[in-house]
């Protein structure tokens, strides 16, 4: 069992790497638009993580990377990532646990499960108003997630070298 000190190392380690993403999410994804979408960095934050941690250690993880999220894009729905991405970092977490093991093909089908989650959850939210958005949520959810694809590998090495580090000092 870790101790205090080393569980507060620990996850300033894992922040730190999220904060990295956020300013590139920032600085650099925000300006760049391909098929008429931005990279949205933010899902494979909360995903990422949870895949080398525990179902509970990663389900935090994630609720807070969602609450930064809903508190960064005030255009969202209210709460939106705040109760998705929680979802999204324990089916990764569980998934990296039993089915594939931690890695670039786990935050792959993790972050598409993200994305899922999200847009589709929006689109319920939509279609709770009145409004029938499932065929173009579906569209944009998939344009998003192809933008995005490609940055799983850098993200999941980032995150990988951040759980070995601190997993392989703790050990």
């Amino acid at each position: 069992m870790l101790a205090r000190n080393e569980i507060m190392i620990k996850w300033s380690l894992y922040t730190a790497a999220a904060a990295l993403c956020l300013l590139a999410q920032g600085a650099i994804f925000q300006r760049i638009t391909l098929w008429g979408v931005i990279p949205f960095l933010y899902p494979l934050l909360a995903v990422i993580p949870a895949t080398y941690e525990s179902p509970v250690a990663g389900t935090v993880f994630a609720l807070c990377v969602g609450v930064v999220c809903d508190l960064l894009l005030p255009g969202s729905p209210p709460c939106l990532y705040t109760l998705m991405f929680p979802l999204a970092g324990l089916c990764a977490s569980l998934l990296s646990q039993s089915v594939l093991p931690a890695g670039y093909l786990c935050s792959l089908v993790g972050t598409a499960a993200a994305f899922i989650l999200t847009d589709g959850f929006r689109c319920f939210l939509l279609w709770m108003e009145g409004r029938s958005a499932w065929q173009s949520g579906a569209y944009l959810m998939l344009r998003e997630f192809c933008v995005t694809a490609p940055l799983v590998f850098p993200a999941t090495a980032l995150f990988r070298a951040v759980a070995r580090k601190v997993h392989r000092l703790y050990d």
